[in-house]
């Protein structure tokens, strides 16, 4: 055994989670923090149970803290960070550690719905990369700071009391940028599309909301911003092209990076070579490129997906639209339209959906077969657990397990781990990391299929991967 670094061992680990099909807890999770105050409905889902908090409560790791509507809460955590809840949010606590004097210590939060406004403790003043929140549109890491957060129908607002935060938008061309009383901005919008907007005035969002104690700033002397790459107006009335619409949802994998979801919008799915939308790009057949393995209406679905060997993504301005770059090794892309959202809310009980009926799929090493996905989607609480996926190449095996929540009738997969395991090991490393993405959506008239897409690749060796679009159902 001593030959068995840890890197292995939590790839055997994963192996064991794939087949057996369950993700089991084998000891107790870690007091993340206690409970200072709460208001009207405050409770945390644990262990798949509803643990109703109030003043001194203890808050633990993997704790899913929800504060309902007119509530509030703060907690004190275990590093002496404090974090103040406004009504309506939810949060995970992924991952909390802290032992005095240890070079571990670690935060990993997630806000998936309302507010937060949070001062950093022992972990944020230290190594700036063991603290993380994670937000649907992106993830803010910070240097020892007080910074607040409110998602919004429009995208999100932030803003930073103090300290400097690193905003990093979750799409490509996203904005990735530092916002603090040293920077350009304390205070930002970013959009759907994942660009910034710089703001001079404090939002009134945190001025009414539950940062109305927060005394409003006087207006900031404007800074000119040498990079205007980074931080852009919102483009809300300008549309990518005005000639085409967009009324399909659809998923691309740009095979330069598989490892990358990209979301978008399609212009059709009858055609071979629909133009895709995302954020002010769009996405183009190359003049000189190929598509392969076009087909429509699959599986009698609303659902479209091919291949281009060669794309070219264009930007939307005032000014004629102009080629940025072109994907050498080309994109798996997928247009769909999806279950409609008072379906999916309609729906209760449990669904395994696990009998993969259609696929295309795409490797460095050659064909890939026998892929094998499967997950539980409990409609009535939103959760998906005992995610799992395997594949098969001419060498090696692929495994990966997931899980995730819907979210105003939306899928939304995370991907928690992954390896790569030769078929017939030949090396000293035959269990090997992998990282990457998984997404998902309904489809269907009683949701009763997911279209879905992947991408994984090799720890420090890119150049292996495989990826794929799918269609798993009931």
């Amino acid at each position: 055994m001593s030959g068995i670094n840890s890197k292995k061992i939590r790839s055997i680990f994963l192996l064991f989670t794939l087949f057996t099909l369950s993700l089991p807890v084998f000891a107790k999770e870690k007091e993340a923090g206690k409970t200072l105050l709460t208001r009207a409905s405050v409770f945390a889902k644990r262990s798949n149970a509803n643990i109703t908090l109030k003043r001194r409560s203890k808050i633990f790791e993997r704790d899913e803290i929800h504060v309902g509507n007119s509530g509030r809460a703060q907690f004190r955590m275990v590093d002496q960070a404090i974090i103040s809840l406004q009504e309506n949010s939810i949060l995970q606590i992924k991952r909390y550690k802290f032992k005095q004097g240890s070079g571990s210590n670690s935060a990993f939060l997630k806000l998936l719905t309302g507010g937060l406004r949070t001062i950093t403790g022992a972990i944020g003043k230290g190594n700036k990369k063991a603290y993380e929140l994670y937000t649907p549109l992106a993830t803010i890491g910070v240097r020892g700071t007080d910074y607040e957060v409110e998602i919004v129908s429009n995208g999100m607002y932030v803003a930073t009391w103090q300290g400097t935060i690193h905003l990093k938008s979750h799409l490509k061309n996203g904005c990735n940028m530092l916002i603090g009383r040293s920077q350009p901005y304390m205070f930002v919008h970013i959009n759907p599309q994942g660009k910034c907007k710089g703001l001079q005035q404090v939002p009134q969002v945190f001025r009414t909301g539950h940062s109305s104690n927060i005394p409003t700033l006087k207006k900031q002397t404007k800074v000119k911003i040498a990079d205007k790459s980074i931080i852009e107006p919102l483009q809300q009335t300008l549309p990518v092209h005005p000639a085409i619409t967009f009324k399909h949802s659809g998923l691309n994998i740009d095979l330069s990076h598989p490892a990358k979801e990209i979301n978008s919008k399609s212009s059709t799915l009858a055609s071979s070579t629909p133009t895709f939308k995302v954020g002010l790009e769009r996405y183009n057949l190359a003049e000189t490129g190929k598509v392969s393995n076009f087909q429509q209406s699959i599986g009698g679905y609303q659902v479209a997906w091919g291949y281009w060997n060669q794309f070219s993504t264009s930007f939307a301005s005032n000014q004629a639209s102009k080629n940025i770059e072109a994907g050498s090794n080309g994109m798996i892309w997928t247009a769909y339209d999806p279950s409609d959202v008072s379906i999916v809310s309609a729906r209760t009980g449990t669904a395994r959906y696990d009998n993969v009926t259609n696929s295309l799929l795409n490797g460095s090493s050659g064909a890939i077969n026998n892929l094998q996905i499967q997950m539980d989607v409990n409609f009535e609480s939103g959760n998906v657990t005992n995610g799992a996926l395997s594949a098969n190449t001419r060498s090696d095996t692929w495994v990966a397990v997931f899980d995730g929540k819907i979210i105003a009738g939306d899928l939304d997969l995370q991907l928690n781990g992954a390896s790569v395991v030769e078929s017939n090991p030949t090396t000293h490393s035959p269990v090997r990391d992998a990282n990457g993405f998984i997404a998902g959506d309904f489809i269907g008239n009683n949701a009763e299929a997911i279209i879905g897409g992947f991408g994984l690749s090799e720890d420090n060796v890119e150049s292996n991967h495989i990826e794929g679009t799918f269609i798993v159902e009931e």
